[in-house]
Order: structure tokens, then sequence, then C-alpha cells
């Protein structure tokens, strides 16, 4: 099985003042051509955005590849890393799980684990997003 591997793609990143957002548009798109030539599955591995609170426009284009890679037909699996807000990771993972796109925000005492199968047998894909000592604690008291 292959996966398409990303990471820190912190979408709505600025560089000394300036927006990215053309060159970040132009590095989801060949991600997307990847995805549909080479891989599997996908695996979107934290920071999605630059910041835990994004600007509309950074919302808008995460919103937009997860789409585009939802209409891949593919499995995707995203987790929230220590620059996103694992409620906005989230967001709509409801819905997204139907189309494919799994999504872990927040831990919550337990990993996901979703199983892929090809005909090498199967592939188990454990949801663990980023985490904090104190949120161990709170999910995990023992």
């Amino acid at each position: 099985m292959r996966f398409l591997h990303v990471a820190d793609l912190h979408i709505g990143r600025r560089l000394s003042g300036f927006s990215l957002e053309q060159e970040q548009r132009y590095a989801l798109e060949q991600i997307l051509l990847m995805a549909k030539e080479q891989a599997d599955a996908v695996l979107i591995a934290g920071d999605l955005y630059d910041k835990s609170q994004p600007s509309g426009a950074a919302v808008d284009m995460v919103s937009w590849f997860l789409t585009e890679l939802s209409r891949l037909a593919k499995p995707v699996f995203v987790i929230s890393g220590n620059h996103d807000s694992p409620q906005q990771v989230a967001y709509c993972g409801g819905l997204l799980s139907g189309a494919q796109v799994h999504v872990a925000g927040a831990f919550e005492g337990h990993v996901p684990c979703h199983v892929l199968t090809d005909e090498h047998g199967p592939v188990h894909v454990h949801l663990l997003p980023y985490l904090r000592p104190v949120q161990v604690k709170q999910a995990l008291p023992q």
C-alpha cells in the first residue's frame, strides 16, 4: 500500500508580512496531483494551519484542499499538530468521515484506528494527534 505522508503545511503563514497564499495553493495542488496518481491513501500529520486561530482565507484553503482530497475517493487521515487548534481541525470531521476523510482533533483518551486492506493484507492506521502532557493526565488519570 502506498501512502502519501505530508505534514507541517502551515496554511495561512505569512513571511515578513507577505502572504504565501499563492505558493501554498500551488503546493496543495501538487499534493493533490501526487495523491491522485501515486497514492492509495493520504496521511496529513499535523500543522495544517500556522496558527491555532487561522484566518478565514486559511480555513477556506484547507476546506478546499480536504474537499478535493475527498473527491479522489481514497482514504485520507488527518491529525492536529502543535500549531493547530484541535477543535478547528476536527470541525466537520463527522461529515468528512463519510467521504473517507478521517480527522483526529483533540485526544479524548482513546486512539481511533482505521484498517485498510490491499492484496498484501491489512494496514492499521492509528490517529494520535499532538498531545501536551496535561491532556494525557486528564484523559488517562491512572
